[in-house]
């Protein structure tokens, strides 16, 4: 069977809200930001959050919708607006965010069509930020419950207290086949789970022992990126490009990952994809560029 023509269900459970630049705004948030890139590769991506009943949740539905993307697991606020980032990037494209709070996808509920979504999903996506506030947590962690053929992926995008980590660590690694994490957030997670002076190698080996792990993924940058699946550790070189903004290059990252992974793909092969997918994001501004599978293979191309 052609690789395009496996249509898997990919959930991004979590954040959705308008990243604000100078420039202008861009559709943002993790878990739309994996969706739409996971549609792009020829999967079902489905987007669960919760927007304001305004003119920036009426703006954002549109702006899905216009992606081709499901709305009907997008819940309506009528008492808290909906989420923004402001953005500030660097002569590198490094960005700064200043994320709203109190918004909207803080209050995300897990109704009867998010269990039934849960039941068929085949990949599901969420994040740290997405739980930062009690009601979305317990709703996203009742999802990832219902979602029990779903491998699942959980990005540390956001670094609360070190207690308050170790908490949200604890209960998310139970649900969790792969972990990642940029370079900043690996060593975060090392210090909340009292691991911060052992080696990177002995810390991967004590979270495979520990919890039921697949692949434990770090990004680095500039430096490129590790995937350990308990017997070995691919290491993949970062891309010769021209960053503009790497803001959502993560999630384009993982939605690389996840596509090559429901297919069986070699973990080099896993790595290298996820890498390339990262690595075109970052050459625009926004975190949800257009492109087809036949353009990251002229992009690739391109870099040799």
């Amino acid at each position: 069977m052609e690789e395009g023509r496996q249509n898997f269900v990919v959930v991004g459970i979590g954040e959705v809200l308008w990243d604000i630049y100078r420039q202008g705004r861009h559709l943002g948030g993790a878990a739309s930001n994996f969706a739409i890139h996971a549609t792009q590769l020829g999967d079902h991506g489905v987007t669960v959050s919760r927007v304001g009943d305004d003119g920036m949740g009426r703006e954002l539905l549109s702006a899905l919708k216009n992606w081709q993307l499901q709305t009907r697991y997008i819940q309506t606020d009528t008492s808290h607006g909906t989420g923004n980032v402001m953005i500030s990037l660097d002569v590198k494209g490094m960005p700064t965010f200043r994320c709203s709070h109190d918004v909207a996808f803080d209050y995300l509920q897990h109704d009867e069509k998010s269990q039934a979504l849960a039941a068929s999903a085949n990949a599901v996506f969420f994040t740290a930020l997405g739980q930062r506030a009690t009601a979305s947590r317990h709703a996203i962690q009742r999802f990832l419950h219902a979602a029990n053929r779903a491998v699942k992926i959980f990005e540390v995008n956001w670094l609360p207290p070190r207690d308050d980590l170790r908490t949200l660590l604890q209960q998310c690694l139970s649900f969790t086949q792969i972990l990642k994490a940029n370079e900043l957030g690996m060593n975060a997670v090392r210090h909340a789970l009292r691991k911060e002076d052992e080696s990177i190698g002995k810390f991967v080996d004590f979270l495979f022992k520990k919890y039921s792990l697949k692949l434990i993924v770090v990004t680095r940058g500039e430096n490129g990126c590790e995937i350990y699946d308990g017997q070995r550790v691919v290491k993949v070189d970062t891309l010769p490009v021209r960053v503009v903004d790497t803001t959502g290059a993560g999630d384009a990252f993982a939605a690389g990952l996840i596509h090559k992974y429901l297919r069986g793909a070699p973990l080099q092969d896993m790595a290298e994809f996820a890498n390339l997918l990262g690595a075109f994001v970052s050459t625009q501004l926004g975190a949800t560029p257009t492109f087809s599978p036949a353009l990251l293979e002229t992009f690739r191309e391109s870099l040799e």
